[in-house]
């Protein structure tokens, strides 16, 4: 009897050639991982004016999205684009609050067939949620507010899906 193991096959793909040119090829250098961390660690950029132009394009697309101005594909994206940069640039900048907040909506939206008054009406409240965190200049996880904000939300996401489970898109 064999005893050995076989190792799971492994699939690789290649990524393309234009995927190569936009993200170049090969691996990192730990000095260059090193310094990355550095740069990260040791920012001084002022986050709430990176935020600012993010949340204003969230207000844009909330706008637009309750006068209805576009294809539903396209209202959703105006959403979707500026919870991502949110999401991804928070935790970047310090703003953990921010990107787990960020991060509840955007799997929200992402899964969202059509927009209607209760899904602008999550986003807007997530946006006001979000324009005083950083105004406020909240950092970190948001000390003892920022569990009870993450759950809000995810009951706010919960009870909409509950309500509506034919509005969404199952993955």
């Amino acid at each position: 009897m064999n005893m050995t193991k076989e190792k799971p096959q492994v699939k690789i793909h290649k990524a393309s050639k234009a995927l190569q040119l936009k993200a170049g090829t090969g691996s990192f250098t730990p000095d260059k991982v090193i310094k990355a961390n550095r740069v990260i660690e040791e920012n001084t950029i002022d986050f709430s004016e990176l935020a600012d132009d993010f949340l204003v394009k969230l207000l844009d697309g909330i706008r637009k999205a309750k006068a209805g101005a576009g294809k539903q594909e396209e209202l959703l994206a105006n959403l979707i684009k500026p919870v991502m940069s949110l999401k991804a640039h928070g935790k970047m900048f310090k703003f953990e609050l921010v990107s787990s907040l960020a991060d509840i909506v955007l799997g929200f939206l992402e899964h969202v067939k059509e927009l209607d008054a209760d899904v602008i009406d999550i986003v807007e409240a997530h946006h006001k949620t979000l324009s005083l965190i950083i105004k406020k200049n909240v950092t970190g996880d948001g000390g003892g507010s920022g569990p009870l904000l993450i759950a809000e939300l995810s009951d706010a996401c919960q009870r909409y899906y509950s309500k509506n489970p034919h509005n969404f898109i199952s993955r």
